[in-house]
């Protein structure tokens, strides 16, 4: 590690680091998906990141015509695999034994939260409480349409879905009356491992400001180029949330930082971490050539920010 690098991890206590497994896009084309995936999570946990992500989309039409939120066009082939979060997360789990597993973000609108809840309690369970859960309301409205779900209601299917998983994850005899779900003293084990397990809220827009300042654990940006951007709209939700009535400094912020190259990165972290951003995700799985460049790129980020000196 340069006296440069080095510095440059002086400025950063406290930010943590996560990386994408190959579970989606352009890597999980091939046959040795599985080792893919195990060779990143095994890898990742050695060298001392912080969090493993995963993304979702469970089936798109033939063609996308909702615009992409995040600037240009949809990035992959509609035919690219993208692997289940929770079977994903469940097959990494038996694999390591410290790193976060995270998801960002799953589309909770379009799942049976009653079903999600058992699914994601049973994974805590299994991980000893590794599970950091990342959902949003999500933005492809032909994906919706294929699921038979109202586009139109995935905000007020947000905001129910949150408060039931909740329920039953913490009331040992859980009544729940919601638009689309009542229960009455109903019995949900297991609880989650972690009391309570933290979910972070993923989205852009002013409603999902202001869901994660009511709701979230956390926050998970998309990548912004203009970390101006970013430190405008964490200092929104800090803003809602102590007009809530919750404390801002417990919202944590999990974002990708854009950067297109590990010096980039690296001269990022400071003002990442100053502005607020809590995980910064290292966009390995976009820089690199191919899988072995892939795993080049991570060992060398991971020495060069000190990963491992960290504990």
């Amino acid at each position: 590690m340069s006296a440069t690098d080095t510095q440059r991890r002086k400025s950063s206590k406290t930010l943590q680091f996560g990386v994408l497994l190959p579970q989606f896009g352009p890597l999980a084309r091939a046959a040795d998906v599985k080792e893919r995936i195990r060779t990143v999570a095994v890898t990742a946990e050695r060298l001392g990141y912080d969090v493993l992500w995963t993304a979702e989309h469970i089936i798109f039409p033939p063609t996308i015509t909702t615009p992409y939120p995040y600037g240009g066009r949809f990035p992959y082939p509609l035919t690219d695999p993208i692997l289940d979060i929770v079977a994903t997360l469940s097959y990494v789990a038996a694999l390591t034994s410290r790193i976060r597993l995270g998801s960002s973000v799953l589309v909770l609108p379009t799942r049976n939260p009653v079903v999600l809840a058992k699914e994601l309690a049973s994974l805590d369970v299994l991980s000893d409480g590794r599970l950091l859960l990342g959902v949003a309301s999500g933005w492809l409205r032909e994906e919706f349409d294929l699921l038979g779900v109202a586009f139109r209601e995935r905000g007020a299917r947000m905001d129910e879905y949150l408060a039931l998983l909740r329920a039953l994850w913490t009331q040992d005899s859980v009544t729940f009356r919601g638009r689309w779900f009542h229960l009455d003293h109903a019995a949900f084990f297991p609880k989650p491992a972690q009391q309570p397990l933290p979910i972070w809220i993923g989205g852009g827009s002013p409603a999902a400001l202001r869901r994660v300042a009511r709701l979230g654990d956390g926050w998970i940006a998309a990548p912004r180029p203009n970390l101006d951007d970013l430190a405008r709209d964490i200092d929104v939700i800090r803003r809602l949330a102590d007009d809530a009535g919750r404390d801002p400094s417990t919202i944590g912020v999990a974002s990708g930082t854009a950067a297109k190259s590990i010096d980039e990165l690296l001269d990022r972290v400071p003002r990442l971490e100053h502005i607020g951003v809590t995980v910064a995700s290292v966009p390995l799985m976009f820089w690199a050539r191919d899988f072995p460049h892939a795993l080049e790129l991570m060992t060398e980020f991971a020495e060069r920010a000190a990963l491992s000196r960290r504990a």
